[in-house]
């Protein structure tokens, strides 16, 4: 699983690349688990380089974000696009999660 993170403001900024589906949820579900450890808590997704998330993706995005709650922080997305846009408005992971246009709006709504 591709992905690159930064630290923007206090915040954890994970940028997926291409896909998150069976092949890839379990690494990119590894991966946040570690760089939440590693804190901070508060956590921005940004999609904008992801093309596909399937059931398994959802569900590894679920588990990152379950676990930010539990360390005293929280996960939001941004930069959702197309069929990924599509599948988290259907599975209601938008309004779950918080779905903003930038991460700087997405950094605002967990800084609020």
């Amino acid at each position: 699983m591709d992905l690159t993170h930064e630290l923007s403001n206090g915040l954890r900024v994970v940028r997926p690349m291409s896909r998150i589906d069976s092949g890839t949820a379990a690494a990119f579900e590894e991966q946040c688990a570690a760089l939440l450890d590693d804190g901070p808590h508060k956590v921005v997704v940004d999609f904008s380089q992801v093309e596909y998330v399937s059931s398994a993706g959802l569900r590894a995005l679920l588990i990152a974000a379950k676990k930010a709650k539990s360390l005293g922080g929280a996960l939001t997305l941004c930069g959702l696009r197309g069929n990924v846009k599509e599948v988290m408005a259907v599975s209601g992971f938008d309004v779950i999660l918080g779905s903003h246009p930038s991460v700087q709006e997405a950094a605002a709504a967990l800084q609020g």
